[in-house]
C-alpha cells in the first residue's frame, strides 16, 4: 500500500508542476499578476481566465521611419477574444488648435488570436476595395508590445486619397505610459 500511495504522489506532483508550467511566465510580468509593474500591459490568456482578453495603455506612437513624426496621442487599446474585436480609444490635440484636444474610438476587427499576438484589421467608413490607407493593431505578448502598422490600400492612388497626404507604409509602436 505504501508504494501505491508514493505513486499517486510522484503523479500528483508531476501534475501540479506541470499546470504551473503551463502558464508560461515573461520577462514583463510583475510578480504573479499578468501585467506589467506599472498596468501598462495586462494580457489574460484562456489558461488564467474564462474571457482571455489584453489591455494596454501609452501616451505617444512611435515610428521606425525616422521621417515620420510620433503621434502624441493617449491611447487606450483593449481587445476582447469573444467578441473578436479590438478598441482603440485616443486623445489627441487638434492641429488648428493645440490646447484642444479630440477623443476618438477606432474597432478593429480580428483576424488572428493565439497564445502570443493579437493582429486586427481597422474598421474604415469605405467599401471594400476602395480604402485609401489600412491599419492593423499587432499585440505581442513576449514583448509586450503593441505596434500599428499603415499600408496603402487599393484606393491608394485615387484623386480622392492623395488630396491631404499620399498613403505610405508606417509602422508605429505604442510608448507604454510609465
Amino acid at each position: 500500500m505504501a508504494k501505491g500511495s508514493l505513486v499517486l504522489i510522484m503523479a500528483l506532483s508531476a501534475s501540479i508542476a506541470w499546470t504551473q508550467e503551463a502558464s508560461k511566465k515573461y520577462p514583463w510580468q510583475f510578480g504573479n499578476t499578468n501585467c506589467t509593474k506599472l498596468m501598462t500591459f495586462c494580457w489574460y490568456g484562456s489558461e488564467d481566465v474564462s474571457d482571455p482578453g489584453v489591455f494596454a495603455h501609452g501616451n505617444r506612437w512611435v515610428s521606425q521611419d525616422k521621417d515620420e513624426k510620433s503621434l502624441e496621442w493617449v491611447t487606450e487599446v483593449r481587445c476582447v477574444q469573444a467578441l473578436h474585436l479590438c478598441i482603440l480609444a485616443r486623445n489627441q490635440k487638434l492641429l488648428s488648435s493645440p490646447d484642444q484636444s479630440d477623443t476618438n474610438i477606432d474597432l478593429y476587427y480580428v483576424k488572428e488570436w493565439n497564445e502570443y499576438q493579437i493582429r486586427a484589421v481597422g474598421e474604415n467608413d469605405f467599401p471594400p476595395g476602395k480604402e485609401c490607407e489600412i491599419d492593423t493593431l499587432l499585440l505581442n505578448r513576449g514583448e509586450a508590445g503593441v505596434s500599428m502598422l499603415s499600408v496603402p490600400g487599393p484606393a491608394a492612388t485615387t484623386k480622392n486619397c492623395l488630396g491631404i497626404e499620399k498613403p505610405k507604409t508606417v509602422m508605429y509602436k505604442l510608448e507604454l505610459a510609465p
